[in-house]
């Protein structure tokens, strides 16, 4: 009875799906300036490796409160932030929070507004 329900323990994890694997390789540029006028210093890129599932990246202003969630996607495996808010208007210049999600990894990290 004991390798009968090993046996089966054994099935159902190989059955499983396996976790989607995400790794954020890099944010390009950490200070830039929206309404700029080339894209390569008006906005904040996240690029990241995915194997499946949902990401989700939002951004906090230095207090905490969120500022925007559900950004653009740019490319399979880059999403970014155009320096505005939920609202459409453009933030104002400082420090801002990025939360990226993806599964149950959660990453933070810090992104520039320069004006």
């Amino acid at each position: 009875m004991r390798n009968l329900l090993n046996a089966l323990l054994l099935l159902a994890l190989l059955a499983a799906p396996a976790a989607a694997a995400f790794a954020l390789t890099r944010v390009t540029p950490r200070v830039f300036s929206p309404g700029e006028g080339s894209p390569d210093v008006n906005r904040a890129r996240f690029h990241f490796t995915n194997d499946g599932g949902e990401v989700t990246i939002r951004i906090f202003d230095i207090k905490g409160a969120l500022v925007r969630r559900n950004l653009d996607s740019e490319s399979a495996g880059v999403m970014y932030w155009n320096g505005r808010d939920q609202g459409g208007s453009v933030v104002r210049g400082g420090i801002y929070i990025y939360q990226i999600e993806a599964g149950e990894l959660v990453l933070t990290g810090t992104v520039v507004v320069a004006k």
